[in-house]
């Protein structure tokens, strides 16, 4: 059995590490992803990660729209950094045009793909898990 590590939360998404792959699930009330967001929920995502490259599991929950900005500041740079691959959760058509505009656009410098099915998506991040992880 897998436990949940290093958990925490903010107003926007809980985070934490299980099995060497870390959890980012944004909340219900979520639906706009600002640059201003895109920056704390990197934060605390870096917190998180405790230095330590892993793969990134997100959950979208009900957000619809994410900023030009924010999607530029996700795809490179800090927001990279202790990321081994991102794998992320879309739940409807809208969400899964706006991920392959994501992907098109600003090319993320990490191994990033889209799932419909959890399962599928934790099987593909499985690969992407470093040795240097508890």
């Amino acid at each position: 059995m897998t436990r949940k590590e290093s958990y925490y939360q903010n107003d926007y998404c809980e985070y934490w590490i299980e099995d060497g792959i870390v959890y980012e699930i944004f909340k219900p009330t979520f639906d706009v992803l600002t640059l201003e967001i895109a920056k704390v929920i990197t934060q605390d995502r870096l917190t998180i990660s405790n230095g330590v490259a892993r793969p990134l599991y997100v959950e979208l929950g009900s957000a619809l729209k994410m900023e030009r900005a924010a999607n530029k500041y996700l795809s490179s740079g800090e927001a990279m950094v202790h990321l081994t691959s991102t794998g992320i959760l879309v739940n409807d058509q809208i969400q899964r045009f706006g991920a392959s505009l994501y992907t098109k656009f600003f090319k993320p410098k990490i191994p990033t793909k889209f799932f419909t099915n959890k399962e599928s998506c934790i099987f593909w991040l499985t690969q992407f898990k470093t040795e240097a992880m508890n």
